[in-house]
């Protein structure tokens, strides 16, 4: 029950943030978006951004065609609620190295999931880190469902940041959020070097948030509001 006052504390907050603050949106993605005529994509940010990140969603996308992991623990359970309230599809996983048959079948059905059409949300430095550094499955998946990612970083700067691995961001009522889209990826069908991917991945990730921030800065050219 706790757990489940938790989530719906998190979406109560997130709903703060999206109806009272300002989103700015730069960068080549979002015309990349619109060019993808609607075939799903995989986002992608740094695990600390995702408050920011649920902004992006609902103003771009159709909350409910989005599906994300959850870790199959007690810390599951609130991020479930909140996955719920928000409109995305929650599939709770064992994040902790699990190479059952179980867990196997899940991730061939994430990925039929996805090719047939369900937007992805990942953070491949979650759900526990290290931080800024990317773990295997994302490429893995991109690549076995033939969808590209949309890499993005984003910035706030009147937040408060939790005192934990990923420095959580929560960005204050009626702040202003700058959300940098990369350009979207692929991983070839035939890449056996994912290792190279991951590792690319990652810059473009921190080049991306850098982005942001420079962005956030620059009143003269901020983007596009929303």
């Amino acid at each position: 029950m706790i757990k489940k006052i938790s989530g719906a504390i998190l979406y109560f907050f997130s709903e703060l943030v999206y109806h009272t603050c300002r989103f700015y949106f730069s960068g080549p993605g979002e015309e990349e978006l619109a060019e993808n005529q609607g075939a799903p994509v995989i986002v992608t940010s740094w695990h600390g951004m995702t408050m920011m990140v649920a902004g992006l969603l609902r103003k771009k996308f159709d909350v409910a065609t989005f599906a994300v992991i959850m870790p199959d623990d007690l810390r599951g359970d609130a991020l479930e609620e909140f996955a719920n309230n928000l409109g995305v599809h929650p599939i709770p996983m064992n994040l902790t190295g699990d190479t059952t048959l179980g867990m196997g079948r899940k991730l061939v059905g994430l990925v039929k999931k996805i090719s047939s059409g369900t937007n992805f949300l990942i953070h491949p430095d979650g759900p526990a880190g290290p931080a800024y550094k990317v773990k295997p499955g994302l490429s893995y998946i991109a690549q076995k469902a033939g969808t590209k990612i949309l890499p993005l970083g984003c910035y706030c700067r009147n937040a408060y940041h939790v005192l934990r691995w990923d420095r959580y961001t929560l960005p204050l009522p009626f702040s202003k959020i700058q959300i940098h889209l990369g350009s979207l990826i692929s991983v070839q069908p035939g890449e056996t070097d994912l290792d190279l991917f991951n590792i690319e991945l990652e810059d473009q990730l921190n080049r991306l948030t850098h982005l942001a921030t420079a962005n956030y800065y620059e009143p003269e050219n901020p983007g596009r509001a929303a």
